[in-house]
């Protein structure tokens, strides 16, 4: 009985241990598969755009397609992005994949700094940018604990994506100070 105590006991204090540990990892993993998707999906959209030699939107929410360009429906980031083309034998938008994300507290919140809810990515490889005189636009991923542990991706119109590699900091090495 006594052994069974100890050992209850020593399993309590681990589980103590362990718990806020589980929690920081499961929010970074959260934030940090959303900063990939994000990427991948840049990737794709510019990867799409050189392919086909057509123009492909990364588009900010996942309501589908609307006519026109762009093709986008919805505009807010917050409820994940698709990848969109409009073929050159057809005005219909042709969605290629959506990235939807959960509308649950725990969900990290993504904002585009320059307020861009869409990119256009063109055929010769490179990216038209919407928000008035800008050649770069930063999109942050923050969660709960704030700027220290936001990351973010970046893309400018020469179509370089890159992503921060460390918590509080953007793709250049500045440090994001605020969050959505």
């Amino acid at each position: 009985m006594i052994e069974l105590m100890i050992t209850v006991a020593v399993a309590a204090i681990f589980a103590i241990i362990a718990l806020p540990n589980l929690r920081t990892y499961v929010l970074n993993s959260r934030r940090d598969s959303l900063i990939d998707g994000l990427v991948a999906s840049m990737h794709y959209a510019r990867t799409q755009a050189i392919d086909l030699n057509q123009a492909t939107f990364l588009c900010a929410g996942t309501a589908g397609t609307s006519a026109g360009t762009p093709p986008c429906a919805t505009a807010a980031w917050s409820s994940g992005w698709q990848v969109i083309t409009i073929p050159a034998s057809s005005s219909t938008p042709k969605l290629l994949t959506s990235h939807p994300l959960s509308s649950a507290g725990t969900t990290p919140s993504v904002n585009a700094v320059n307020g861009n809810v869409y990119f256009q990515f063109n055929g010769n490889g490179t990216v038209t940018i919407h928000t008035g005189g800008v050649t770069t636009e930063t999109i942050r991923v923050c969660d709960t604990r704030g700027p220290a542990y936001a990351r973010a991706v970046e893309i400018n119109t020469a179509g370089f994506i890159q992503s921060s590699p460390q918590a509080g900091l953007d793709p250049t090495g500045a440090a994001i100070t605020t969050c959505p």
